[in-house]
């Protein structure tokens, strides 16, 4: 009965996360329809409406994992997520332009982020292109990693075990700069992600 209450209570946090991401990006999103000229009426045509971006974002909502089946496949060895922001993500016919490799290390008592050649290293994404982060977690103690902006979460990822690994991939629609850090570590496993166009 406990876990099912803590599910519930999971299951509920992750509705409002994913409330608040959703309407962070229909803001932007209509933000960007709005501002953009309009130079002839067949260009007017081609234009997404906003309730056919609404449509897009509430469906790769669908997409995402939900909270019982984090809890169900901790103990797997590694994790795959699919994270996307527009559509599902085709890992059959899909390209992958570039593979990060970050790991987590403890550092006089702290833990970070780590790539082979940078502390709590700066990411960086394609925009509309499927992209590959691998987290080695080598360390005794779980971790999370999460992207946002403004103090909001945008994504955020299963829990990486210890002595585990996992994979998340990451097809963003928009350029920009980003945070991120750890669920757990916030203060010391931060950084930042630049999304950059093709």
């Amino acid at each position: 009965m406990i876990r099912s209450y803590k599910i519930a209570i999971i299951a509920c946090v992750i509705a409002a996360i994913s409330i608040s991401a959703l309407a962070l990006i229909v803001h932007s999103r209509l933000s960007q329809t709005e501002s953009s000229e309009i130079t002839s009426g067949q260009e007017a045509k081609e234009k997404e409406t906003p309730s056919q971006i609404a449509n897009e974002i509430a469906n790769s909502l669908q997409n995402k994992p939900n909270s019982e089946q984090n809890e169900n496949n901790e103990q797997s060895e590694t994790t795959e997520q699919n994270e996307n922001t527009k559509q599902p993500v085709n890992t059959t016919a899909s390209t992958i332009v570039d593979q990060t490799e970050i790991s987590i290390k403890e550092i006089d008592g702290t833990y970070r982020w780590s790539s082979p050649n940078e502390i709590n290293p700066t990411i960086t994404l394609t925009e509309n292109t499927d992209n590959v982060i691998q987290f080695t977690n080598p360390t005794d103690t779980k971790h999370a990693f999460i992207i946002g902006l403004d103090g909001k979460i945008i994504l955020e990822s299963k829990d990486i075990r210890p002595s585990l690994s996992g994979k998340l991939k990451i097809k963003p629609t928009e350029s920009g700069v980003f945070e991120y850090h750890c669920k757990y570590h916030p203060d010391t496993m931060k950084g930042i992600v630049n999304v950059i166009k093709p």
